[in-house]
């Protein structure tokens, strides 16, 4: 019991101490910006989007504070708000080193009118985003996202066996879906059964295209047995905008 009583006790005069040492520490101004300065602040990632130079510039003011005492949350907080940033990492190296690693976004697909789709399956928006070229659009309810990444996944992995992708996806409100493939033919799909009504398509195409100059205008998969074929003449532009959305 004594031998409790005294290791207690050593415990307590330890914390005693270790309190007090760091009260002088702080006294002494140990922890002030003139000892203990920030020197260097180093911008590391791959900058594709995001501009090095203004995220140096939105960092710096924020590092006029000791080692100690930097506000590692701010920094990263003002980090994130700029556009195309996703993910931000601090790290302080002694003595006076502030790291800061950026990730971007990167975009694989439009969502709806103005957000995009990142490779994580994230979606953000950034200012230019509606006028992003080269990307395929994916719309539909906010409800349906996850839903509508799965489908374009799945058709497009389907769709590259013909050489083809999906340039716009859409589900409407009542379920019915319909795209427009990467060949501007546009493919009304309809709510039933939208992967077998796919690989019905799929399984005709090459019969479908034999002999055929340019790909059919419009394809309609709505019915029991068979499709319904629309074509556009030889030499009529293959995009003429999109009859999905009006675009």
């Amino acid at each position: 019991m004594n031998l409790q009583r005294q290791a207690g006790f050593v415990m307590v005069l330890l914390l005693l101490l270790l309190a007090l040492g760091v009260s002088v520490w702080i006294s002494l101004g140990i922890t002030t910006r003139d000892r203990w300065p920030i020197r260097w602040l180093e911008v590391q990632g791959q900058f594709d989007r995001v501009s090095a130079e203004q995220l140096r510039a939105s960092l710096i003011p924020l590092t006029d504070s000791s080692f100690f005492t930097l506000d590692m949350d701010a920094l990263r907080e003002t980090a994130v708000r700029i556009p195309w940033v996703s993910a931000v990492k601090i790290e302080k190296r002694w003595p006076d080193t502030v790291v800061v690693t950026v990730d971007e976004y990167r975009p694989v697909a439009h969502w709806n009118a103005s957000e995009l789709v990142s490779a994580n399956g994230e979606r953000f928006t950034v200012p230019e985003a509606a006028g992003l070229q080269g990307l395929p659009w994916l719309e539909g309810p906010d409800q349906h996202f996850e839903e509508l990444l799965r489908k374009w996944s799945e058709y497009n992995q389907v769709l590259s066996e013909h050489g083809l992708e999906v340039a716009r996806l859409k589900q409407d409100k009542r379920g019915a879906w319909a795209m427009v493939l990467s060949n501007a033919t546009e493919v009304r799909i309809g709510r039933d059964a939208p992967a077998e009504r796919l690989q019905r398509l799929l399984a005709s195409w090459p019969v479908l295209m034999e002999n055929q100059e340019v790909p059919p205008q419009s394809i309609d998969l709505r019915y029991t047995n068979g499709i319904a074929v629309n074509w556009r003449e030889p030499g009529e532009a293959e995009n003429e905008g999109n009859p999905m959305t009006g675009r």
